[in-house]
């Protein structure tokens, strides 16, 4: 990734490119995330779900691993997305799974519909602004008891970019500043931690919401 100017864009802004870049490179981001492998972290997640229970991936791309995950260990799993086309990649690869294209900022989700949200590689994409919006939504989606796994990143950053030849965009808090975020909704941490992955450093939190 070869920086080509600083940020300064609005969420809208933000989202815009995000949007737009991953709709030319669905297809290519698709057999990337085939090599990307986080299965303590979801293992971990899974285990803490009940049986057959509800899940929403918030930014499921093309669908794998995590929906394709969910959808193998039987869950009734739920992805989201901006992007047309990588929701494309998804109905191929997930037919099984409800896809609802949406900006997770804005669309709405009845309050207690999920026995687990997880979102991984994601949130980085949304606006920085927003990521306490975020996190409150899933709080409120969550049924009691619920679990919620994500995966933001190890720095205060935000960037545009050219990412596999196309503009993208980055915008998050450090680690301490996200987990903050998380407690101050409401959540129970079960775990944080920093896991190095195909030459990158994600910060991982699962948490809890009180019965």
């Amino acid at each position: 990734m070869t920086p080509e100017r600083t940020h300064g864009k609005s969420p809208d802004e933000q989202g815009r490119i995000v949007r737009d870049g991953y709709d030319k490179i669905a297809e290519e981001y698709n057999q990337q995330r085939e090599k990307f492998d986080n299965s303590n972290e979801i293992k971990e997640f899974i285990d803490k779900l009940p049986e057959g229970g509800t899940v929403l991936d918030i930014g499921c791309g093309g669908g794998v691993p995590v929906l394709r995950k969910l959808i193998a260990e039987g869950f009734d799993a739920t992805g989201i997305d901006f992007s047309k086309g990588m929701l494309e990649v998804a109905k191929r690869n997930v037919p099984e799974a409800t896809l609802i294209h949406g900006d997770v900022t804005k669309t709405e989700f009845d309050e207690n519909s999920f026995d687990g949200i997880i979102s991984t590689y994601a949130i980085i994409h949304i606006h920085k602004s927003l990521h306490p919006i975020v996190y409150t939504r899933m709080h409120s989606w969550l049924k009691p008891g619920g679990v919620m796994l994500v995966c933001t990143a190890h720095s205060d950053w935000e960037e545009i970019a050219v990412y596999h030849g196309v503009d993208m965009a980055w915008s998050h808090p450090g680690p301490q500043a996200s987990l903050q975020m998380v407690k101050n909704v409401g959540f129970e941490i079960l775990f944080d931690r920093l896991v190095p992955t195909n030459d990158e450093l994600p910060y991982w939190i699962l948490a809890r919401k009180s019965n």
